[in-house]
């Protein structure tokens, strides 16, 4: 192997370790966990953010999770959101006007301490269960997950609630069963709380590898459901959307749909076409499901060109980092693809348009937002 990618490689990776740890910085301390005689679970922790732990467009998103010893419960609960400068921004303007007054998610700042509690229903598989930090950082080009660290170890032998208490039977209590939509969020991962919706976010690319993707033949704006996967993606789309629609307990509140185009072609044509394969989309689902219109977000990302290079750096193409130069350096409308298509007689361009173009032309990144009902019940699991 060259030795200037071996020096690369290994810079890339001291990088990687670095961020790691800078992120890690984020220090959570003063656990406590404590049941009372009514059946709760009181969790509370310190989280402190050091200064300069977050750069302007970071997100660290966590997540504190109850796990059973043997693994086979777990309970989330309130997540925070650690932001930087121009994050936080965005995320009290969206507060601001926010209609949800259910908002339990907890933010903090860069030198910011922040006393995290929470409350839930007390459940026999809590009695040791370990409570975990999971921690997902999303900033303006990419989402990744961070290593989980474990906090603490619950003991409540000797606390149950449901004891006898001077000849007093306490009830057992109910508890606060998942309704269909918050469990579909645990496993479909198009599925968010309102809480996690940012208005005018740009949408990474790293969090489209995981999301439900409908692809269009070259030129096409028409659904085709016998092209690729399209038929098992939007029977699967329209099933989990129905059921949250049906719903008594969730409503939804905004469905974004992003609509790309290849680069091959002329810029404002190829524009327009991404723009039409979003609204393609919105008509398909209207079609079978009645939504109203306005909780409709379409974003048009025309050509795809950020999730181009996301392809090429994650493949091992020949003359990838001409590519990736060119890409970042060259903008659209001076020259950009004719550049690329002149690169070595235009030998990684045809690869380029073979392999990764038609990933390219979709209607993708599907995601539902739901808001809770406000409905006062409990249901006994």
């Amino acid at each position: 192997m060259n030795k200037k990618l071996i020096i690369l490689l290994l810079c890339l990776n001291i990088t990687n370790i670095l961020a790691q740890d800078q992120y890690e910085q984020v220090s959570i301390d003063k656990v406590v966990a404590a049941i009372d005689g009514n059946g709760q679970v009181s969790l509370k922790f310190t989280l402190s953010v050091p200064s300069n732990t977050l750069v302007a467009n970071d997100v660290l998103m966590l997540t504190p999770i109850l796990i059973a010893k043997d693994g086979s419960e777990q309970h989330a609960l309130s997540p925070i959101y650690a932001c930087g400068r121009v994050s936080d921004l965005s995320f009290r303007r969206k507060r601001a006007f926010s209609k949800n007054t259910n908002d339990t998610c907890f933010f903090v700042r860069n030198k910011d301490e922040l006393v995290y509690s929470s409350t839930l229903a007390y459940q026999p598989w809590m009695q040791t269960a370990t409570l975990v930090i999971r921690s997902r950082l999303r900033n303006c080009c990419k989402m990744r997950e961070l290593p989980i660290r474990e906090l603490y170890t619950c003991s409540f032998a000797g606390e149950s609630p449901l004891e006898k208490r001077h000849a007093v039977i306490t009830p057992e209590q109910p508890t606060v069963a998942l309704s269909i939509t918050e469990r579909l969020a645990q496993t479909e991962e198009f599925v968010e709380t309102i809480e996690n919706y940012i208005p005018r976010q740009k949408i990474v690319v790293g969090e489209q590898e995981k999301a439900q993707i409908v692809f269009f033949k070259w030129d096409k704006a028409e659904i085709d459901c016998d092209y690729l996967d399209n038929e098992k993606v939007l029977q699967h789309v329209i099933d989990v959307t129905r059921q949250i629609h049906n719903d008594p307990e969730a409503e939804i509140v905004h469905v974004v749909l992003l609509g790309l185009s290849s680069p091959e072609g002329h810029y404002d044509y190829n524009v327009k076409l991404a723009a039409s394969r979003s609204k393609a989309m919105k008509q398909y689902i209207l079609s079978h499901i009645s939504l109203p219109d306005s909780c409709f977000k379409l974003v048009n990302g025309g050509e795809g060109w950020d999730e181009l290079r996301y392809l090429v750096e994650g493949s091992e193409m020949s003359g990838k980092e001409e590519i990736l130069q060119i890409i970042d350096k060259v903008p659209i409308l001076k020259g950009r693809e004719l550049r690329l298509m002149k690169l070595d007689r235009g030998v990684p361009y045809r690869y380029m348009r073979e392999h990764f173009f038609p990933k390219l032309r979709r209607a993708g990144y599907i995601k539902v937002y739901y808001r809770k009902r406000e409905i006062e019940k409990y249901r006994v699991n």
